[in-house]
This record gives structure tokens, sequence and C-alpha cells, in this order.
């Protein structure tokens, strides 16, 4: 029973430093944190008692309110990953679109004499 809390703990604990992560953008380090909190997980599942499922209602549902936070963390990173992404496509359309304006046509006006 006590490892079984245990192991939630460190899994609610876990998700709470990945959250962390995630709003400070340090998505490499919140990915770790992720399998590590799923590892503890599987941890606390095999140390099932049926008798003290009871008991751990209140840390589950720590651990469920914690995974919504991290997935609206998730989809909002995602979203403005996407957005950034955009308006860089857009903005190199709108620089290939000065380039073809600023190149010369052709090589002959580049020797014409234009003082005299």
């Amino acid at each position: 029973m006590s490892d079984k809390l245990e192991y939630l703990e460190a899994a609610l604990t876990t998700g709470e430093r990945e959250l962390h992560c995630l709003l400070a953008g340090e998505i490499e380090e919140a990915e770790k944190l992720a399998r590590d909190r799923g590892q503890l997980l599987e941890k606390a599942w095999r140390c099932a008692d049926p008798e003290s499922i009871g008991l751990l209602r209140d840390k589950l549902l720590k651990l469920k309110s914690l995974q919504g936070q991290l997935t609206m963390e998730a989809r909002r990173l995602h979203a403005e990953l996407k957005t950034d992404l955009q308006r860089a496509k857009q903005e190199n359309q709108r620089l290939t679109g000065y380039r073809t304006t600023v190149r010369p046509n052709s090589n002959a006006p580049r020797y014409l004499d234009k003082a005299g």
C-alpha cells in the first residue's frame, strides 16, 4: 500500500515538474519527465491491492487534474508553434516576391552608359 502511494506521489511531483518545464519552454526536459511519470504510474498499477484502491482516490484525482493541465499547456504550445510556422511561411513568401522584383531582367542595361 505505501509503495503504491509513494509511486503515485512521485508521479504527481514529476508531473508538476513537467508542467513547469512546459511553461518554461523546455520541451526536451518535459518529454523526459513525462516518460518518468509514465514509468512511475506503471509501477503503481503493478502494486495493485483491491482493498486499498478506495484510499488512492484523492491521489488519482490530483493526477487527473494535473494531466488536464499538461494537456492544455501542450496544446497551447502546439498552437503557438503552428502560428509561428505559418507566419514564417508567409514571411518567406513575401521575401521571395521581393527577390523576383529586385533582380535585373537582362544583362544589357548593366552595360549602357547612363552618363551620356
